[in-house]
């Protein structure tokens, strides 16, 4: 009998999202199961288009109640539940029904923890925070949702799961213009919650509270409920460091007192031995206090543990110093060229460039880095196109370096983006201020005469507000609007 792969989704509003999650389902799943809690968009017939069973249900502030309504229309062998806002990557994508094809026949293994991956689509994609998530598990009667908010899984005790670190799913929504209005709309439920329970709470109430008060910009309350976290037995490894790195992001963005921020670090370092991004924390919070020495030491072992990671554990998986490695290469790039090994440098800004090329501190500073090396536009042209797409990345390139004299390298991926039809900003990356001077004028005198033409009260507005020296198209365009009304006599 064929195996079947069912992939499961809860909607409302989710236009935005729904289409990229059809087209990473549809080259994976038998059946799409599309549950819609009230969408007033083009939701519900987007996913009809693209062959999903739709389904509605009445929204009632129970995301366990949705989610398990939709395991209820699932016919095949496993299910995908994956959020709106979440996809598989391309490469894993073709992995997942060969990783389920082995586990069919090993009927204990009841789910997959896999690689979820937070990604700020308003920054280019940017690494937010890396977590192991059980989003493909068994169609059993006995695996259904609990909780209000933040829903789990409830599985058979005892049970073993597999950890594919192979398979990694992009989350998108915890991106900044949407994340906001939803940590607003979870701590409202949560409050509910809690009411309803006369006041109980559970372990992960502490962890979410954490998060939602830091994601709003309450530090104080982000911290005492990362403490509180903290004062729990037997913390599990992935919570225990979301609390350190929560406490320690309070400090370092606020700018409390060294002896703080330093012995939250340190307590971190002591508490969680094997994760990579407290070292590199302290290592950039260094580097910023210009306490150099000790930042390069600090870099160096947290780079350590990262290569020392075993894939094959949670630990290796909840790599969460991924999203902090574009800025220690940057740091450590910096620091090569000051001690002189140029050599060293490049190599700390190609991997940080690697790790995240659309960090624009790292390219500007790269691309300065070869500016002193006398290398040739052409040169310099070739070294951006092995990071980048010259096309799908010109118009980013061409921003970042028009700041910043990119002569007819930024002339280049202006062109390449369609996107040079500024001049005189033209002439002037491309070290012609004198062209840039006079297409200037004609532009501003051009602007005066269409100043003169709109009235007389204008003229002397604008005289007000010419440059000093600009007499010259002043006298121009007076001339110009002198010729014209001749020629209409």
């Amino acid at each position: 009998m064929k195996m079947r792969i069912s992939a499961c989704v809860i909607v409302k509003n989710e236009a935005e999202n729904i289409g990229r999650w059809l087209e990473s389902m549809q080259a994976i799943a038998d059946e799409m199961i599309v549950v819609d809690t009230g969408s007033t968009d083009e939701t519900v017939a987007m996913a009809r288009a693209a062959g999903a069973k739709v389904y509605s249900f009445a929204w009632g502030n129970d995301f366990a109640a949705a989610k398990n309504y939709a395991l209820e229309q699932a016919t095949g062998n496993w299910i995908l539940f994956l959020d709106a806002d979440e996809y598989f990557t391309p490469a894993s994508q073709a992995k997942v029904r060969p990783l389920l094809m082995r586990l069919e026949p090993h009927l204990k293994i009841e789910g997959v923890l896999c690689r979820l991956i937070n990604i700020d689509t308003d920054d280019n994609n940017r690494i937010m925070t890396t977590l192991v998530q059980l989003r493909m598990f068994r169609n059993r009667r006995n695996l259904r949702y609990s909780g209000k908010i933040h829903e789990v899984l409830t599985l058979t005790k005892g049970r073993p799961l597999e950890l594919a670190n192979e398979i990694e799913i992009y989350h998108t929504g915890y991106s900044t213009h949407i994340v906001q209005a939803k940590l607003r709309r979870n701590l409202k439920i949560m409050e509910e919650r809690i009411a309803a329970n006369h006041g109980r709470t559970e372990l992960l109430d502490d962890r979410y509270f954490m998060d939602i008060w830091y994601g709003l910009g309450d530090h104080a309350k982000a911290i005492a409920y990362a403490k509180r976290l903290l004062a729990h037995e037997e913390l599990a490894l992935d919570l225990r460091g979301r609390a350190y790195e929560t406490w320690a992001s309070c400090c370092i963005d606020d700018k409390h007192p060294a002896e703080e921020t330093e012995a939250c670090l340190a307590a971190a370092i002591r508490d969680c031995p094997q994760l990579a991004e407290f070292p590199l924390m302290r290592g950039l919070w260094h580097f910023d206090r210009r306490e150099y020495l000790q930042a390069e030491q600090d870099l160096q072992a947290g780079l350590a543990l990262t290569k020392d990671y075993p894939k094959d554990t949670v630990a290796g998986v909840m790599n969460n110093a991924a999203r902090l490695l574009p800025s220690v290469y940057w740091r450590l790039g910096l620091l090569a060229q000051w001690q002189g090994d140029a050599a060293r440098a490049q190599e700390c800004y190609w991997q940080g460039l690697q790790q995240n090329r659309y960090h624009g501190g790292l390219l500007v500073t790269f691309w300065h880095f070869l500016q002193q090396q006398g290398i040739e536009a052409a040169d310099c042209i070739a070294v951006l196109n092995v990071i980048y797409d010259k096309q799908a990345d010109a118009a980013f390139l061409a921003q970042q370096l028009a700041r910043q004299n990119g002569g007819l390298v930024y002339i280049y991926y202006a062109k390449q983006a369609g996107s040079s039809e500024r001049p005189v900003l033209d002439c002037l990356a491309a070290g012609r201020p004198d062209g840039a001077a006079q297409l200037a004028s004609k532009q501003l005198a051009f602007l005066y005469r269409l100043g003169l033409a709109a009235g007389d009260s204008k003229p002397s507005l604008m005289t007000a507000l010419l440059p000093v020296g600009c007499e010259d198209i002043e006298r121009a365009a007076q001339q110009m609007l002198k010729d014209m009304r001749d020629k209409d006599l």
